[in-house]
């Protein structure tokens, strides 16, 4: 697939585009891999619009798969430069979509498993307010805040991942929860690294009960 392609699936044609969800595949996969969870994401909220991009890269193994940062070589002392540079075309890709959509920042939300879900977490966190929220799938900070997060923050992780560690998702949640950021961390006990139906799921329903809990705190 050429670099920079991105599927895009409006809301449903009774609805006008109100939430922008744009979705962040893990390492060696393709955007067509993140396109049956988008769907069921869209059947959760119908007047959402989708976005499926591509990765930055080739995947070292795979060439006919992508990755947002390489992974050879990957560790704690490279991952937040990694994660870093790539930053600023992430930025890019959601503000173009916001103005495609007519969509604002507090309606965007990034979903992303894996390295995706990484990606998406270290924007939301290098970028201030340019989304609402997000949703990571066995994802992890490359480097965990030091101060607060303005999006809320879904963390959905399986109890034997052994790619990477529920301890990673475990920790996180209490930084943010410290750092007075909205989270949620569900830990699915007998899955692996994987993102399958029931995750899906669960990270959908604490989006919707984010921002029903937003909506609610606004009405007095």
């Amino acid at each position: 697939m050429p670099f920079g392609k991105v599927f895009r699936f409006g809301p449903t044609p009774e609805h006008a585009a109100h939430h922008l969800f744009v979705f962040l595949h893990g390492s060696g996969a393709t955007a067509q891999s993140m396109i049956p969870a988008a769907f069921k994401f869209q059947a959760r909220f119908p007047s959402a619009a989708l976005i499926v991009p591509s990765g930055f890269a080739h995947y070292e193994s795979d060439r006919e798969s992508q990755q947002w940062f390489s992974s050879r070589g990957l560790n704690d002392d490279n991952r937040f430069d990694r994660v870093a540079a790539i930053l600023p075309r992430i930025e890019h890709l959601v503000r173009r979509e916001q103005t495609n959509y007519d969509v604002p920042r507090e309606r965007t939300v990034l979903i992303g498993y894996s390295q995706g879900g990484t990606v998406a977490l270290e924007t939301v966190k290098g970028f201030p307010g340019l989304a609402g929220a997000v949703v990571a799938y066995s994802a992890r900070f490359a480097r965990l805040p030091q101060k607060s997060i303005v999006s809320r923050i879904h963390l959905v992780h399986g109890g034997y991942d052994s790619v990477v560690s529920r301890v990673h998702a475990e920790r996180a949640a209490r930084v943010l929860s410290g750092l007075h950021v909205p989270v949620t961390l569900d830990v699915i006990e007998d899955l692996g690294h994987a993102l399958t139906h029931e995750a899906i799921c669960r990270g959908s329903l604490r989006l919707l009960q984010g921002i029903y809990e937003g909506r609610r705190a606004t009405l007095h």
